[in-house]
């Protein structure tokens, strides 16, 4: 662990945590509710809560990271539309912690850690001047968040060979302790991490040194943002010997109950009952509305 990592807000210099412009709060799966990120989000939150709570003047800025996580399903609200993880953690910040909203900013583009560090830089830090910044995560991925943070924060942009001392971003890491995840998606999602951080270290940082070469990873091999693998991906079907594995690695990014995963709709190219009850709220909205507009829809009510 680096002299830039902790493991409570109570470690934290009170010199430093006055001078932090914004705290990064990282998403790590689907919501139990529009207002309740996972247990283990909930946990990062109160460690943000705690350092803003903590700062006498100058409150930083708190944003919750990502639209959603690769491997699930996302929320849908009452409306039909996803329930962003950022939402339900911007959400938790505000209603449950009394963080001010204008302090809470929420990113909605990023899949995964590596676009988040991007999102986080191209969207926020790079217009907004916010330059020391407290990245919080769980234990377990916390080694991984540090290897992709480092990397992206202060590569170069395209146009210049290295960033001046002005551009640089000074970060810091505060570790939350795992909790809310069974021993075995603990398990699998450390598998996952090592690997993924190995990955990074050994080749992703080495090859992509730029701004813009971080970005030409992600428009063309990541597939949450290429367009060919985009493509690929929502007609894939599935093994039946990887259905089991799949369930695992999801409950570990949010637990959803299995009977949102159903092998028969996916591998017959239909949808599960969650998507088709979706699906039906929305028509029935829609049907709602066009015959209000004809006048005539007055009782008809939703069951």
């Amino acid at each position: 662990m680096s002299s830039n990592t902790f493991k409570s807000p109570d470690e934290i210099p009170s010199k430093l945590s006055e001078n932090f412009d914004a705290i990064i709060v990282l998403g790590g799966g689907v919501p139990l509710s529009p207002n309740s990120p996972p247990p283990y989000v909930k946990a990062r939150c109160k460690y943000a809560a705690q350092v803003y709570e903590a700062v006498s003047s100058n409150k930083p800025k708190i944003l919750t990271l990502s639209a959603g996580t690769a491997h699930l399903p996302q929320l849908i609200s009452s409306d039909g539309l996803p329930v962003w993880e950022s939402t339900a953690s911007a959400s938790f910040l505000m209603r449950e912690l009394n963080i001010p909203s204008k302090d809470v900013y929420a990113e909605t583009t990023s899949y995964d850690t590596i676009s988040n560090a991007f999102f986080t830089r191209t969207n926020f830090c790079d217009l907004t001047g916010w330059k020391r910044l407290l990245i919080i995560t769980n234990e377990f991925h916390l080694q991984r968040t540090e290897l992709i943070f480092d990397w992206i924060m202060n590569v170069p942009n395209s146009r210049s060979p290295s960033l001046d001392d002005s551009e640089k971003y000074e970060l810091y890491y505060l570790s939350v302790p795992d909790q809310g995840l069974s021993d075995e998606a603990v398990k699998v999602r450390n598998e996952k991490e090592q690997k993924s951080a190995d990955n990074v270290k050994n080749i992703l940082t080495k090859e992509y040194t730029t701004l813009g070469g971080v970005f030409d990873f992600i428009t063309r091999n990541h597939s949450f943002y290429n367009a060919e693998k985009l493509v690929e991906r929502a007609n894939k079907v599935l093994n039946p010997k990887d259905v089991e594995n799949l369930k695992i690695l999801r409950q570990s990014y949010g637990g959803l109950d299995n009977s949102r995963i159903e092998l028969d709709a996916i591998n017959s190219g239909g949808v599960s009952s969650f998507a088709q009850g979706t699906f039906f709220g929305i028509a029935l909205a829609a049907a709602c509305l066009l015959l209000k507009s004809f006048g005539r829809g007055a009782k008809m009510h939703s069951k």
